[in-house]
């Protein structure tokens, strides 16, 4: 049985090792357009910073331990231009040769790709996006000769972006149309944006680019009233699901723009698989919707459940709640499931609590807080979102994730056994106390 995977990122990798180990006779080939396969992008600000000293940290496997330890037929600079599913075939550009390959089964793991405005933007060298391992080593190299940096987009890589210059002393100026952190709600997003201002940051909130141009010297940003210079741009406006080949071949899209799966990974095409950053899964904060989740834990599942089904093992992939966690500088930003304003425009019935608390008992040093906002569905009982800005977070998010994705009840979460000393928690933790809260009120 012959397989292709289309993409070696975190889902492609996944799946050609999943499908190595329960079919050992199978021939696997892998197409990767960039240089590098079972990478890790969310490394890419750390190895600017250059807090990650070399680019090849930041790879897991190389081509060659795939070819020579997995035997897996792994080609980089390689890209599929055409698929035809009727004829179970791919056309690739592999080695600078055209080749039309067979399949028995195919995988769709051609990931996201930057949100980019207007795609003359990219026209000059000084403006960069940030997906490939290579566009970390660009920016790595033209910020030595740049002292001012303009970032378009507060998200999670405009944040770690703005984090990585300014730690490496460049004057940045963050551009975002909604607020800092837009999937944090308006008191928590204003937490993130003091801090970065504090670092030296010069945050532009409901600011619109509506034109870049690059005079020769500079880079011009301007709004059309306003206008700024700089000596480089980042674009982190967002991403979106890489799925133009899929469209091409009459795979069926889903209502975010990804491709649409079942919960086998599988998608309207027989013996055609998707997974990563392609594809939008089942909704499990609210049932009966699809979420686009871009994050490396589910690209690395979904294709783990597209290999194995493929294999022959028959497994699902339930969906994703959307947990997600970054930092800017010491300042750690947490979020899962919905916001408050997502969950006025749901037209949901919903309470919302929120806290500032202590991450360690009182008397133990040093001192640290969170703040913590959770919503709790008021019919079931249950929380449907949660954002945490400060200290020591990623345990608390875990919880409320759990919380979350089970379906949890504030009483249920309250009883939780969740451990306490003071080096990590006070007695009465702050998943305790806001479950507590609600259960008093509602």
């Amino acid at each position: 049985m012959k397989v292709i995977i289309i993409g070696g990122g975190a889902a492609g990798m996944s799946a050609a090792s999943r499908v190595r180990r329960l079919l050992p006779e199978s021939e696997i080939k892998v197409f990767e357009e960039s240089g590098y396969v079972s990478y890790a992008p969310c490394g890419v600000p750390y190895y600017v910073e250059g807090l990650v000293p070399n680019l090849d940290d930041l790879v897991t496997y190389t081509p060659e331990f795939f070819r020579s330890e997995r035997k897996i037929d792994v080609h980089i600079h390689s890209q599929a231009i055409s698929v035809d599913v009727g004829a179970s075939e791919v056309r690739a550009i592999v080695d600078g040769n055209e080749t039309i390959e067979k399949y028995d089964y195919l995988v769709f793991a051609t990931g996201a790709l930057p949100i980019v405005p207007n795609e003359s933007w990219l026209n000059s060298t000084r403006v960069f996006t940030i997906r490939h391992l290579e566009d970390g080593e660009k920016v790595r190299l033209y910020s030595k000769e740049v002292s001012d940096v303009a970032i378009i987009g507060a998200g999670y890589i405009g944040v770690e972006m703005a984090e990585a210059m300014s730690g490496i002393g460049k004057r940045v100026t963050i551009f975002e149309m909604k607020r800092v952190m837009p999937v944090l709600d308006q008191e928590l997003s204003g937490l993130v944006k003091g801090e970065m201002e504090k670092a030296g940051v010069a945050v532009k909130e409901g600011f619109r680019v509506d034109s870049l141009e690059d005079n020769g010297k500079k880079v011009v940003i301007s709004n059309g009233k306003e206008s700024f210079s700089f000596d480089a741009a980042i674009l982190a406006v967002g991403v979106k699901p890489n799925v133009e080949l899929a469209k091409k071949a009459g795979i069926r899209l889903g209502q975010h723009g990804g491709i649409d799966v079942n919960n086998n990974m599988l998608t309207s095409v027989k013996n055609v698989y998707a997974a990563g950053d392609n594809v939008e899964v089942n909704d499990l904060v609210l049932q009966g919707r699809k979420r686009y989740v871009p994050l490396a834990p589910e690209a690395n599942k979904e294709g783990y459940v597209a290999g194995s089904n493929i294999g022959g093992k028959a497994i699902e992939f339930p969906g994703s709640v959307g947990a997600a966690v970054t930092k800017f500088n010491g300042l750690e930003i947490g979020t899962v499931g919905i916001n408050e304003e997502e969950a006025k425009q749901l037209g949901l019935d919903y309470y919302p609590v929120k806290i500032q608390h202590n991450v360690r008992a009182s008397y133990y040093p040093p001192k640290g807080g969170l703040t913590m906002k959770v919503l709790f569905e008021k019919r079931t009982k249950v929380p449907i979102g949660a954002q945490i800005v400060g200290e020591q977070i990623w345990g608390r998010l875990v919880a409320l994730s759990l919380g979350i994705q089970y379906k949890l009840t504030a009483e249920q979460l309250f009883y939780a056994g969740i451990p306490y000393a003071p080096p990590f928690a006070p007695v009465w933790d702050s998943t305790i106390v806001a479950s507590r809260i609600f259960y008093e009120k509602i």
